[in-house]
């Protein structure tokens, strides 16, 4: 800001100065050598955009694209995603990118194929031409044949059939063969994402991104307006609850104008629950609007990167505050997300203090493996079906049980069918998962014996590898079948 100013001062106009403060700091950062910090370039690229944008007073055009379009581009960033008209929008390879950044969370939620972390092999596609993806699997085919694309169609049109079958019985009860009710939820940002999840079948909202509200403007929401988005996602659950997650910014989520310091490393500096905390006048602003929902009863609070007991200590004690301000005898349920080893270590004298446990995965296994879950080198690696991941879930567990407190998992985790059983036999009894996905994951669900993939959890925790894990799986599945 202060480079742009100055800019102005010389006589440049505001949208040249901002353009030429952010180039500046572009190859300031690009000069560093730091591969984490140059991956911020295309965050202030976006910023450069929108503020211009905002600055020329023009509203930022949505992206032309013909039907059925594949979009191939070295990286997106979050804004340049919802800007792509979605009805056109077949799918999303990258060359960069990784499974669990905030790109590759937004295509599971507006339920868009991707591939992320493909390749620079993929830039050199033809615009114009014909291609075949099969994101489940992994693969792109430059070259098909007629063969090939009649297998592809006839292949789409089977699953869409097979989808539109489980939707009619989602509404329904997630059991296990044996008798256990797993609750299946949804990850959503706003209410037209409640209303598709209660159309799916789900049995309420797991997680709440409360950062969409703060994100693709130029200054924090008002304390009505997150009541006012808040209430309108309560309203379109007709009566299931939802688990609304306070600000997690920092790391690969900006929010361009709260004053975060720069960092050398992001992901290990103020993120989550420790930005609230840093920035009081935030959080409180968002709790109170939280506390102002009706009815309390139905909303359950989350608090992001938690790492020991006196952060939720600190928060709770604030909400009783607010709560005696705002004239509340009724307080709603407070959880935290386990999303650092620090805090599976810690669950058991977190759960004494917590009303439940949420365990994000993207970010515990890239903490647990020291990999940056943004990084493309490191995309195939990034595995959350590791030994080490999988003990610190069973561990976790274990702790909420001495307090009965009960955990659900709301990462990308919970949308793997071959993890279901997993989490499943390691205690989990809540998933919470994009709502196109609710469906498939309760009938996934129904399928299974508890006592079995208790047995299989067990052993898995004793292999020493992913892939060890997904090759016992794959050995179980093709024994049942």
């Amino acid at each position: 800001q202060q480079a742009a100013e100055g800019f102005v001062r010389e006589g440049c106009s505001a949208a040249f100065a901002y353009r030429r403060a952010i180039r500046q700091q572009s190859e300031v950062l690009l000069a560093l050598d730091n591969a984490l910090l140059a991956e911020r370039v295309a965050d202030l690229k976006d910023l450069e955009r929108r503020v211009i944008d905002a600055l020329l007073g023009e509203a930022p055009a949505l992206t032309e694209l013909p039907p059925q379009a594949v979009v191939v581009a070295d990286d997106l960033t979050p804004s340049q995603l919802t800007r792509l008209p979605r009805e056109r929008l077949a799918a999303l390879v990258l060359a960069r990118g990784g499974a669990s950044n905030h790109v590759a969370i937004l295509c599971r939620a507006l339920a868009i194929p991707s591939l992320v972390a493909a390749g620079d092999a993929v830039l050199a596609l033809a615009a114009g031409s014909t291609v075949w993806l099969d994101a489940g699997d992994g693969w792109l085919d430059p070259a098909p044949t007629a063969a090939n694309l009649a297998a592809a169609h006839q292949q789409i049109a089977e699953r869409e059939a097979r989808r539109d079958s489980l939707r009619r019985h989602a509404a329904a009860p997630a059991h296990t063969l044996d008798g256990v009710a797993i609750e299946v939820a949804a990850n959503i940002v706003n209410a037209a994402e409640a209303a598709a999840a209660v159309c799916h079948g789900a049995d309420g909202v797991g997680l709440l991104r409360t950062e969409f509200l703060f994100a693709h403007r130029s200054d924090a929401p008002s304390e009505a307006e997150q009541r006012a988005a808040c209430q309108a996602v309560l309203d379109a659950l007709d009566g299931r609850t939802a688990i609304i997650r306070t600000l997690d910014a920092g790391g690969d989520k900006e929010v361009p104008y709260l004053p975060l310091p720069p960092e050398d490393n992001p992901a290990l500096g103020l993120r989550g629950i420790r930005t609230g905390l840093a920035m009081p006048a935030v959080l409180d602003s968002q709790l109170r609007a939280l506390l102002s929902l009706t009815p309390l009863s139905r909303l359950r609070i989350l608090l992001p990167m938690i790492t020991d007991l006196s952060e939720l200590q600190q928060v709770r004690a604030r909400i009783d505050e607010l709560a005696r301000e705002m004239g509340l005898s009724e307080r709603p349920q407070l959880g935290v997300m386990i999303e650092v080893p620090s805090a599976a270590l810690l669950a058991e004298q977190l759960a004494a203090h917590a009303d439940f446990l949420s365990i994000g995965t993207n970010d515990l296994t890239q903490y647990t493996l020291a990999m940056d879950r943004c990084s493309p080198a490191l995309a195939a690696r990034l595995d959350p079906l590791h030994p080490a991941v999988l003990r610190l879930i069973e561990m976790t567990v274990r702790g909420a049980r001495q307090h009965g407190r009960w955990v659900g998992v709301c990462g990308a985790m919970a949308s793997d069918l071959a993890a279901v059983p997993v989490l499943l036999g390691l205690g989990v009894t809540e998933l919470s998962v994009s709502p196109a996905l609710v469906p498939e994951v309760k009938a996934c669900v129904r399928q299974l014996q508890l006592a079995q993939c208790r047995e299989q959890a067990q052993a898995l925790l004793q292999q020493s590898s992913p892939q060890a894990v997904r090759a016992l799986l794959q050995l179980a599945d093709t024994g049942q079948h």
